[in-house]
């Protein structure tokens, strides 16, 4: 199980509120789905 996550910092204005973050989450192995 592989998580990785992103989370940024902005400075203070307009663009801070819609800003975004992301998450994936992968399964590795040779079984996996």
């Amino acid at each position: 199980l592989v998580v990785c996550a992103d989370s940024a910092v902005y400075a203070e204005g307009p663009a801070r509120p819609t800003g975004g973050a992301a998450a994936v989450a992968m399964l590795i192995g040779p079984h996996a789905p």
